[in-house]
């Protein structure tokens, strides 16, 4: 039987919701949210194994590894075009920078580190995000 969380202190909650954070690695797939794969399971023509974007909810309280694995291969199946993962990667940026997150470094020492978070600029300063969301990704794999 899984406890029930308990709800946080009010000041500790703000403390929490408030100070930097820092994205020490993500599969960025696993960051979807029921409502974006609802929209682009419309988008796309996928049929997903859920009613409403509310039971999809309801089963992100997982039990196990399987019934995680269960919503990560739903939502993976909607991401089918480029723009799909373009509005995935906005989508997380936007909760990112609303929950005062970084990314402090980049996974391989080939690729240089983002500016926001080298050692003279610590993470905790880079805080402005994109007033307005491109209307589509601009970069391309291909050549």
């Amino acid at each position: 039987m899984t406890p029930t969380p308990q709800p946080l202190d009010p000041a500790l909650e703000r403390l929490v919701r408030t100070m930097p954070k820092a994205e020490l690695h993500i599969h960025i797939e696993g960051s979807l949210e029921p409502e974006l794969i609802f929209a682009l399971a419309e988008r796309n023509g996928v049929a997903l194994p859920y009613p409403d974007v509310e039971a999809l909810r309801a089963a992100y309280a997982f039990t196990d590894l399987q019934s995680f694995l269960d919503i990560y291969y739903a939502g993976a199946s909607v991401l089918l075009t480029e723009q799909d993962f373009f509005d995935l990667a906005w989508a997380y940026f936007e909760r990112a920078h609303a929950d005062a997150s970084c990314m402090p470094s980049s996974s391989s020492t080939r690729r240089p580190t983002p500016r926001a978070a080298s050692p003279s600029r610590p993470c905790s300063t880079a805080s402005s995000a994109p007033a307005a969301r491109p209307r589509r990704a601009g970069a391309s794999a291909r050549g």
